[in-house]
Formats: C-alpha cells, structure tokens, sequence
C-alpha cells in the first residue's frame, strides 16, 4: 500500500527540482536555500496546483505556507490535515 503522504511529498520535490533545473528536492530542503525566488515560488505553486488538482482554498494555504517553511515537508502538512491530501496526482 501507497502511503499517500509520502507520494504527495515526492511531487512537491519534484515540481520544486524541476523548477529549480535539478534533482527533486529531499522532503526537510528548503526551496529557497536551494536556490529558489518568488517568481520561481509562484511557478512551483502553479505547477502544482495543476498536478494535485487543488482547490481555490488549498492554493491560497500552499501560497502562504510557501513563504512560510518552504519544504516539501511542509508544504505536504498543508494539504494532508482532516483528509484533504489529494486522491489522485495529475501526472503521476
């Protein structure tokens, strides 16, 4: 069985990698110690609110979260309190 948490974290390192043109960010790396600015930021939160099929709502949170503790990690504790981890990742 998948653990859903750990999947979602692994697409958030992802997208932050692929915007930042290197590996997948590790789950506790810091998006902007790696590299990343807030024009990059805004292209992680547009790419993945596309891939997790976010809510208006989520994309709001995951923008303020991202300034906030920029890590896949956290970003992941975002989306996953009271069930609301996405069922499906676009993408995949």
């Amino acid at each position: 069985m998948t653990n859903p948490d750990v999947a979602l974290r692994t697409v958030i390192g992802e997208v932050m990698g692929r915007v930042l043109v290197r590996d997948p960010l590790s789950a506790e790396e810091d998006f902007f110690d790696c590299g990343g600015d807030s024009v990059r930021a805004i292209e992680v939160l547009q790419l993945l609110a596309e891939r997790i099929d976010a809510t208006d709502e989520q994309r709001a949170e995951l923008l303020e979260a991202l300034f906030d503790d920029a890590s896949p990690a956290a970003l992941e504790a975002v989306l996953a309190p009271a069930g609301r981890v996405p069922s499906e990742v676009r993408g995949a």
